[in-house]
């Protein structure tokens, strides 16, 4: 792997680092600079930031198609344990923070480590299945489709979806789509990725978590329902040894944090380049109001401890 280890200014060693978990997609280390607000926040607060190429993406090998959740999991770990043996942490503190798809794979490592000190989740997914189902309809929705134009196009997914539960071959896939002029099918390694992964859901996971917790949500996510998802965070936490927990939706927050009116997707086209332009040229001023001040008087309970505390 290939990434950046961010330190904060006057220092040359870690002494407590935040650890990035990519959401879904060809992301490369900064997350096209969405990172950098993010990462000058945890340096005032005098923590490190480490983040990678998603595999096959900028400096790293492989391909992030032929990964599952578990396997992401595995490589989350594995930079703990470099920052660890090779970057003098030793026995600082380390978080992880995630994005989207990296609520499934945060509370794996998690639940298999004893040196993570807590986990933030930035719109965190719950289960693979609900999340596209509520995407699609965001999309839908935005586009203007009607209501019996929508159903009609989540009927034709959830057949698409009920091949990728029966484990049927990309072949079989094609062959099913292939009397729809319309259709724009995904890629092989695409298919597979989405027949490793489509069981994904943290509450297979989180209820195990004994870390303090921070989920945050923004009310105008195109891509993950709010609601619901803070509504199963909270549930699936009462029920765990966590520490501490908070659960927060912000208002006019997009999947990303940012401050948008609007609730519609923003990954293709010309809303891909406006979002970008928005991240390059905005700074700290891209996200809603709260955001960051609830990212730092979560820090401010966590910084000045140095040493780390195993568990039991």
């Amino acid at each position: 792997m290939r990434g950046f280890l961010i330190l904060p200014a006057g220092t040359n060693k870690p002494s407590a680092c935040m650890v990035f978990v990519h959401g879904s997609g060809d992301m490369p280390r900064d997350a096209y600079g969405y990172y950098e607000s993010f990462w000058r926040l945890f340096a005032r607060k005098g923590w490190c930031s480490l983040s990678w190429d998603k595999p096959g993406v900028g400096g790293s090998d492989g391909d992030w198609r032929l990964q599952s959740m578990e396997d992401r999991a595995a490589e989350v770990s594995s930079a703990i344990d470099f920052l660890r043996a090779h970057m003098g942490l030793e026995g600082g503190l380390v978080g992880l923070i995630g994005f989207s798809q990296a609520g499934w794979i945060m509370p794996k490592v998690v639940n298999k480590r004893n040196d993570v000190a807590f986990m933030i989740s930035v719109s965190g997914a719950i289960n693979w299945m609900e999340q596209s189902r509520y995407s699609g309809r965001k999309r839908m929705e935005a586009k203007g489709m009607s209501e019996q134009e929508i159903a009609a196009e989540e009927r034709a997914d959830d057949a698409i979806n009920a091949l990728i539960r029966s484990d049927a071959s990309y072949e079989a896939y094609l062959d099913h789509i292939s009397g729809d002029p319309t259709a724009q099918p995904m890629s092989k390694a695409l298919w597979g990725f989405a027949k490793r992964n489509w069981r994904s859901d943290v509450r297979a996971d989180v209820p195990n978590i004994d870390v303090p917790v921070l989920a945050l949500f923004g009310s105008h996510d195109a891509y993950v329902d709010p609601v619901e998802s803070a509504r199963t965070y909270r549930a699936e936490l009462s029920h765990s040894a966590a520490p501490v927990f908070e659960i927060r939706i912000f208002d006019q927050a997009d999947h990303g944090m940012m401050v948008t009116d609007d609730i519609k997707p923003a990954h293709q086209g010309l809303d891909a380049w406006f979002k970008l332009l928005k991240i390059w040229l905005g700074g700290d001023d891209i996200f809603a109001d709260g955001v960051l001040e609830s990212l730092a008087g979560w820090m401010d309970r966590f910084t000045g401890v140095k040493e780390l505390k195993e568990k039991q």
